[in-house]
């Protein structure tokens, strides 16, 4: 199996500045916040960013101790470090889905309380 480190390393990378976006999103959100008098949702967007930057640890930990370990094992042991490989994937996918979700709730919750 040939993995493009180039591509992942580049993935990584938009990964965290997205996080950063998300970080610095997070702290206007809890000064419009203040401005609006409403209780601190702006958490939730801290904790997607939390989520996003573990989801980079466990992207590097794949490209890292899973893929080798996939390149260095022999027939026997293909099927249970192709399946290791994919739940440590399925792991890194779900929190970036939930750091986007968290993002998202956060945005509609402000949506909603700025336009009444």
């Amino acid at each position: 199996m040939k993995v493009l480190f180039t591509a992942e390393i580049i993935l990584a990378i938009g990964i965290i500045l997205f996080s950063v976006s998300l970080f610095i999103s997070s702290l206007i959100l809890r000064r419009l916040l203040k401005i609006i008098k409403k209780p601190a949702i702006w958490i939730l967007e801290i904790l997607g960013t939390l989520l996003l930057l573990a989801g980079v640890v466990v992207h590097i930990l794949k490209l890292t101790v899973y893929f080798p370990a996939l390149a260095r094992s022999n027939p026997y042991d293909l099927l249970p470090q192709i399946a290791k490989t994919m739940q440590v994937g399925a792991l890194e996918g779900v929190m970036i889905l939930l750091a986007g979700f968290f993002a998202i709730v956060a945005a509609f919750i402000y949506y909603i309380w700025s336009t009444r």
